[in-house]
């Protein structure tokens, strides 16, 4: 039996986290592949909040994989970030939506910039 009220609660306060709306801003992913070659990619992004940020990719990434994501790719003092894939759900267009926690270490780097 699965406690819902535990869910619920949990999902208000995920959503009561500030949110930036980011929808179609382009963010550079850093996946490395088997050989441990690191790659660049640009994704569009659809939201970002203290604890995660949400993308867009035509590609599926693993969960519980770890990718580094850089929100101002433009800009080459903006850092990168260590996230956790949380989730990778395919939409119907084909395209994944995919959910990266980032981690506690770096939490403390977005709060004093």
């Amino acid at each position: 039996m699965t406690d819902n009220f535990s869910t619920s609660t949990i999902e208000q306060e995920r959503r009561s986290s500030l949110r930036l709306d980011m929808e179609n801003e382009l963010v550079a992913i850093f996946i490395k592949n088997s050989q441990g070659e690191e790659r660049i990619k640009y994704v569009s992004c659809l939201d970002i909040s203290n604890g995660g940020i949400s993308i867009n990719n035509d590609e599926p990434l693993e969960v519980g994989s770890f990718i580094k994501i850089q929100t101002n790719p433009r800009d080459e003092s903006c850092p990168a970030y260590s996230v956790k894939v949380l989730r990778c759900n395919v939409q119907d267009s084909g395209w994944y939506n995919i959910g990266l926690i980032f981690q506690s270490d770096e939490l403390s780097k977005l709060e004093t910039e």
